[in-house]
């Protein structure tokens, strides 16, 4: 996919992960996905707690996420550098259609609007709860573990597929 933000950055990165949430202001990582625009390159970790961050966060790049401020919170949870350059796909939907339609900025809610395919709502709910789930991440399953970094990466590509609408809006022509 090409992005007009490569003009302004030299990556961009779209990134989703799924927690627990610790009950301490920090989170509980199960998964990370992500996408390097430019160069192609895309993440699919479990556990990521064990490594480094895989994708720049420098000033050369900007991160997109739906809902940024929990994939924030997850490189901090993870002692990963946090990106300096952050754009939030669910604030720039928000701001894009302001005053036009009320409409909730969920992801599912945003590609529902723009009739871009999205996952059904029980199934992501299923997907949060198992991700929610009070177990450690050695505890999942084989099958548990590739279902929630399917999962992750559907997201990943949910917001891959609203930012053509919020690039008209960003970058005007």
């Amino acid at each position: 996919m090409t992005s007009r933000l490569l003009e302004y950055f030299q990556e961009v990165v779209v990134c989703d992960s799924e927690f627990r949430p610790l009950g301490n202001g920090l989170q509980e990582p199960r998964c990370v996905c992500a996408v390097e625009l430019r160069s192609q390159r895309e993440h699919r970790l479990w556990d990521p707690a064990a490594v480094p961050c895989p994708y720049p966060t420098d000033s050369d790049t900007v991160f997109i996420a739906h809902y940024a401020a929990a994939e924030l919170l997850t490189h901090v949870s993870l002692h990963w550098p946090v990106p300096l350059y952050v754009l939030d796909s669910g604030v720039e939907f928000k701001a894009a259609i302001c005053g036009r339609v009320k409409t909730r900025v969920g992801l599912l809610d945003c590609l529902k609007y723009l009739n871009l395919p999205y996952l059904e709502r029980e199934r992501k709910e299923y997907f949060r709860d198992l991700a929610l789930e009070d177990r450690r991440n050695c505890e999942y399953s084989v099958q548990e573990r590739d279902a929630l970094i399917d999962y992750c990466m559907s997201d990943v590509q949910g917001v891959l597929a609203l930012l053509p609408f919020l690039e008209d809006h960003l970058c005007p022509s």
